[in-house]
Formats: structure tokens, sequence, C-alpha cells
């Protein structure tokens, strides 16, 4: 797909600890909150995002010197639930971006995951389970793993989504400046073609005006038809002068 720059399609060979929701919901949230307290580099792509205990967790973390780095749904982030919870991150200095999908702004971020770099192999969490309160009650999927493989796609794939953002989606962004790493490049998304080509568009050139003589000459150019266009009044008054020679041609010269 368009904007992506990981291979389509790759193997890992690990152990997976897995969790079916809701019946181990509980455990799949306790584990969860846990590995958000990692001391390493984290990086989280998520669909909702609203559970505060999390918020809490992430803030914490990132207070004590640990890069986090997030991308969220554009859709969820303006949401009621999720904007205050979207503004604290941001209030506390947390590195946030906000978007769709590179292949088109009508597509969702709809990923539940994060990888973090522990030693001695980085902890990666995927699931289909949301990171809000109740997500962890719906019928939904856990797994983690430790696998270096994941970690570098995982890596690879949010850094080519959050220079999408920020080259396509700058007005979403509530960062007022890109985050260290960001690469921006030409515009790629839908709604910029179409601003592209309605500037193109609007920058023809106009009709050119008409000069002062310009105008007189048209102006006078017009009378001339005018004029040379007989009115109703005037084809009668021919007419009648056209009969008159006609009846005096058949009467002849006048006897005297």
């Amino acid at each position: 797909m368009s904007g992506e720059a990981h291979p389509a399609m790759f193997t890992i060979q690990t152990t997976v600890e897995c969790y079916l929701l809701p019946g181990d919901g509980d455990a799949a949230r306790a584990k969860f909150l846990e590995h958000l307290k990692d001391p390493h580099e984290m990086w989280i792509i998520a669909y909702s995002f609203t559970l505060a205990p999390m918020i809490d967790e992430i803030i914490a973390n990132a207070a004590g010197g640990d890069p986090i780095h997030i991308y969220l749904d554009y859709s969820q982030s303006k949401g009621k639930f999720e904007m205050p919870q979207v503004q604290r991150l941001i209030d506390a200095g947390v590195e946030v971006t906000i978007g769709t999908s590179p292949a088109g702004t009508s597509y969702i971020t709809h990923t539940k995951g994060f990888v973090c770099d522990d030693t001695p192999l980085p902890f990666c969490w995927e699931g289909s389970v949301n990171f809000s309160a109740s997500g962890w009650m719906q019928v939904n999927t856990a797994m983690i793993f430790n696998n270096q493989t994941w970690r570098d796609q995982f890596v690879q794939q949010f850094d080519a989504l959050r220079d999408y953002a920020w080259t396509n989606e700058r007005s979403y962004q509530l960062l007022k400046t890109p985050p260290a790493g960001v690469t921006i490049g030409p515009s790629t998304s839908a709604g910029a073609t179409v601003a592209g080509t309605a500037t193109k568009s609007a920058t023809k050139k106009a009709p050119a005006k008409k000069t002062p003589a310009k105008k007189a000459s048209a102006t006078k150019a017009r009378a001339k038809k005018t004029s040379a266009k007989k009115t109703p009044a005037k084809k009668a008054s021919a007419t009648k002068t056209s009969a008159k020679k006609a009846s005096a041609k058949k009467k002849g010269p006048a006897k005297h």
C-alpha cells in the first residue's frame, strides 16, 4: 500500500503468551499497565486511547526521561472522552502524533499495539483490545512476546505513519513542532492533490481587460451595426416607396 515502508509480509519465530477476553481481561489489563512502566524507549500505535491509569503510567514514565512515541487515530482523538486524555499527554511533554491511514484520510488507524526496547529482547504487545476502560470486558484478544524482528517492523511502520501525518495532516497535530526524527516530504494525500489542482485552476489567466481605446472602437462598431438594421417603421416606409415606383412605371409618361 502507498505510504507503507515495511515489507508486505514477514515472519517471526517466538513464544507467545495469549489472552482471550473477557475471561482473561483482568490479567491482560494488569500485564499491559505493568509493561508501560518499562524503563526503555517505547512506541505505541492505538485506536481508542482513554484508559486513565494508562495515561498516568505514560506520564510518569516519560517524566523519568524514557522516550515515548505515540501515534493515535484521528477519529478517536477528537472525541469527548479521548481529547482530555490526549491533552494531558501533550501538557506533560509526551510526543503524540495524530493521523489516519496512508491509504486515505477516510480510513482509520486500527492497530492496538506497542513495543518497548527491553533487554535482552524487545517487549511486544499486539491484539484487538482497545486501550480503554471497557476494552478488557469485551470479546477481544491480546498477545505478548519478545521479538526483535517484530519490534523493528513495528517501529519502521510507526516512523512512516508519523512522517505521513506530519506531511499531509499537519492540521490534526496538537504539538506545535514536529518531533525529532520526523521527515517532512512532498504531500501525497488525496486532499493535497485536490488543493493543488484548485490552486492551479485559480491561477489561470483572466480574460484581457479592454483599454479605453478598444472600448470606444467596440462602441462605434456596435453603433454602426445598430444603424444598419432597419426598424419596422423604416421597413414599412421603404416598402411603400417601392410600391409607388412600380405604379409609376405601369402608367407610363404623363400626357400634357
